[in-house]
């Protein structure tokens, strides 16, 4: 059987049952998510000789000495914007609510620090699973000729699984996007997953006034 018939009977079988397992648990808990991500990151584990040697063969980075350098650049370029983005979202509807007190508790709580750290694992996670192991079979799925297929999808996948959060779900669309874009062009993870956690800690704290670190510390009591 050729790698295209392994990966598309491999991947049509992972949407069907992550498709069954979100409509049946649409809310999950935080324990929950990490036994998931805990157990598919193993499998990639276990695989992972597999991925690099033989699905991401055909792949090649586009760049190949200082790639991290590059991806790190480019990456901050554009995750800073939109944090700036974030941040007057965040100022305008902080004063709205509470004036300069209702900014002061979104901009400045200090849980969004522990936050970021918190999520930072937690979005190279994340980045693994979509990055190297979902992208890279789709690479192989797909001609190579028209890569953004893969890396379209690929993003849609990441936005999917923030479901039924409809603003997440949207946000992460294009950010999703974005990252497998710089993943496919440079294979590095690392940034993407700070980026990952900036953003996911920025939007909850300052555009959504929501307290990450609470949220966590009440799932797990």
């Amino acid at each position: 059987m050729s790698l295209r018939c392994k990966v598309a009977w491999e991947l049509s079988v992972l949407a069907l049952l992550t498709a069954g397992f979100l409509v049946t648990f649409p809310k999950r808990s935080l324990p929950t998510d990490l036994g998931l991500a805990a157990l598919a990151l193993a499998i990639i584990g276990l695989t992972r000789k597999y991925t690099k040697a033989v699905v991401w063969a055909g792949s090649a980075p586009s760049f190949d000495g200082g790639r991290f350098q590059l991806c790190a650049a480019l990456t901050l370029m554009i995750t800073l914007p939109v944090m700036v983005l974030f941040l007057m979202l965040g100022v305008i509807t902080g004063y709205k609510a509470g004036g300069w007190p209702g900014v002061a508790s979104r901009i400045l709580n200090w849980h969004s620090l522990v936050a970021f750290a918190c999520y930072l694992p937690w979005a190279l996670a994340q980045q693994t699973l979509f990055q190297f192991y979902l992208l890279g079979r789709l690479l192989a799925l797909f001609p190579k000729t028209v890569p953004f297929v893969s890396i379209a999808i690929t993003g849609l996948a990441y936005s999917l699984v923030h479901l039924p959060d409809i603003w997440s779900t949207l946000v992460t669309a294009g950010a999703g996007v974005v990252w497998s874009w710089l993943y496919c062009r440079y294979r590095v993870l690392l940034p993407l997953a700070a980026s990952h956690a900036a953003l996911g800690t920025t939007f909850y704290y300052w555009v959504c006034g929501r307290d990450l670190f609470d949220a966590w510390r009440s799932s797990i009591a």
